[in-house]
């Protein structure tokens, strides 16, 4: 079982929004708990992992997990046809990682109404919330991409392009597509302690080196 021992914590005090991440006994996926499950606060776990980082052979995986059951949960490695770029990073994986784990939960919607339409809230809209422990994914995607759009995504620090500016694109792309349907999309930074499903995943999804 990959949930952390010491997880619960994170239910207490509740996260910046004001919710309590539980699981849900039927569907053993993770979301806001107030009192009683609560389905319209949805989320995803996520980490990306690198070997020999920026080095020519370096060797990369990302792992998602929007609940404990393993049909929740990606562990993939990097490849080719995931991220086009010369040399891995782990910064990449850490925004690989949110980009598929922000897709996954999203398209994992329809799946919560049918099977837990029972504990859905009265309010129809739902928000959903991408955990990670990279600042630099969270900061990036929520601090820094604003910035950058209004300046033609020129970094005002140094005038030149941002790094990874390919990939906060995509992420930006996708959040924006959901919000343009009304969705909530949130990010949420946590102590490496409150990652270790995602990092466990993303870990094992390093390929062998050569």
């Amino acid at each position: 079982m990959y949930f952390h021992p010491e997880f619960e914590r994170l239910f207490f005090p509740p996260d910046p929004y004001g919710h309590r991440i539980s699981t849900c006994d039927y569907c053993n996926r993770f979301i806001a708990n107030h009192g009683s499950p609560c389905h319209r606060h949805l989320f995803v776990f996520v980490d990306g992992a690198c070997a020999r980082n920026g080095q020519p052979d370096a060797r990369s995986g990302i792992g998602c997990a929007m609940g404990t059951s393993r049909a929740d949960q990606l562990s993939a490695p990097v490849t080719e046809a995931m991220d086009p770029s010369p040399r891995r990073t782990s910064q990449r994986a850490e925004l690989l990682a949110a980009i598929h784990g922000l897709e996954m939960l999203v398209q994992a919607n329809v799946e919560y109404r049918e099977d837990c339409s029972g504990l859905m809230c009265a309010n129809p809209d739902i928000d959903y919330t991408v955990v990670g422990d990279s600042e630099y994914m969270v900061k990036g995607i929520t601090e820094w991409v604003p910035q950058w759009k209004r300046t033609g995504w020129i970094s005002m620090r140094d005038g030149g392009v941002p790094r990874n500016v390919d990939l906060f694109k995509r992420l930006d792309a996708i959040v924006s597509e959901y919000e343009n349907q009304g969705i909530t999309i949130r990010f949420l930074h946590v102590g490496r302690n409150f990652n270790r499903l995602a990092d466990g995943l993303a870990t094992r999804a390093i390929p062998a080196s050569s």
